[in-house]
């Protein structure tokens, strides 16, 4: 065995050469791999910004935008922090904010939030996520929004009822290891007392894992149709958002999460800038704080809220609360409570 050892691995000088050429290769492609990755990545991100700035020539001068129930709240773990959410997947969250990012949830996973406070506007959501084996994650979502009765001050004329609704369907799946893409496809009704109008939109996502503790995330959100009632015409409120997401701590029971997101509003030319973190404890207790800023001060404020994850047999529950204290430009002042409970089976 000694003379084996001295032949192949102490003495030989091909061994050595023929080790590192194949060390060499590895290293190569690997880096070959990676690097076809990224390009791949910024191909597609250099598309939808293409596209996005394009768009925007095509708003200039509009500078606002209607379906405002498209801005709706994505759910209290994401509003808690700052709703900076383009980086985060495995969430079901993550629907309305980055369409890709579902492409890896574990569970089936249905998802109900209630938004309330917020000058007499409320809104109701249903989410759904389910896994297809071989295919990727397929949902669909159902959000209502309602807000008080407009007084008609015009003689014998009736109060005006107004409700929104949105109902979509959403995909997304792994591309190649570490790049996934999602889309999602969504029918906006609008009603303005006796006059509805329907407009179609379509977010594209994707994301890409750097490392295991860090993601990146692009999407195009509410590219569609204008919203029409009789001549008047908006233009959707279509955004560009990149984000990410890092966790710095991730040692037994403690997990830190921080996420980071730029939006930019295409009709209202706004970039508007996200910011959070948040703190799970034994993946049971999580404690969340954001802050969100307007370029154009229209919004700007902190959040914070919690979150509450426990398990019955093999079917996960969970509870989340976000607590968002506006202050507008009129310095107006306003709190918006939003309760979010999933199932995930």
């Amino acid at each position: 065995m000694q003379y084996i050892y001295n032949m192949f691995y102490k003495n030989s000088r091909v061994y050595p050469a023929f080790a590192g050429q194949a060390v060499h290769r590895v290293r190569t492609s690997t880096i070959n791999f990676i690097g076809g990755m990224m390009k791949k990545y910024v191909v597609c991100s250099l598309m939808i910004l293409t596209l996005t700035v394009l768009s925007a020539r095509g708003f200039a001068g509009a500078g606002t935008s209607g379906a405002q129930i498209l801005q709706q709240q994505n759910g209290a773990r994401a509003a808690a922090m700052g709703n900076a959410f383009a980086g985060c997947s495995g969430d079901i969250a993550a629907l309305e904010v980055n369409p890709a990012g579902v492409h890896n949830i574990e569970k089936n996973e249905i998802m109900l939030m209630h938004v309330g406070g917020f000058e007499g506007i409320s809104a109701e959501r249903l989410n759904a996520v389910i896994i297809a084996p071989g295919l990727g994650s397929v949902g669909a979502q159902i959000l209502y929004r309602a807000q008080p009765v407009i007084d008609n001050h015009v003689a014998g004329e009736a109060t005006v009822n107004v409700k929104d609704m949105v109902y979509g369907l959403s995909f997304a799946r792994p591309v190649v290891a570490g790049f996934s893409m999602g889309v999602n496809i969504k029918m906006v009704v609008m009603e303005l007392g006796p006059v509805d109008t329907t407009a179609l939109s379509l977010d594209l996502g994707t994301q890409y894992e750097m490392s295991r503790l860090l993601t990146i995330g692009l999407a195009l959100r509410n590219l569609g149709t204008p919203v029409k009632f009789s001549e008047a015409e908006d233009p959707l409120p279509m955004k560009v958002l990149v984000g990410a997401c890092y966790t710095p701590l991730e040692e037994g029971r403690h997990t830190l999460n921080t996420v980071l997101d730029v939006d930019y509003l295409v009709p209202e030319e706004n970039i508007l800038l996200h910011l959070g973190a948040e703190y799970w404890f034994r993946r049971m207790l999580a404690l969340r704080m954001g802050y969100e800023y307007s370029a154009n001060a229209s919004v700007n404020g902190f959040s914070a809220g919690v979150g509450f994850r426990f398990k019955a047999g093999k079917v996960d529950f969970v509870l989340d609360y976000a607590l968002r204290p506006q202050f507008w430009e009129e310095e107006d002042f306003e709190t918006e409570n939003l309760f979010t409970f999933s199932v995930k089976f």
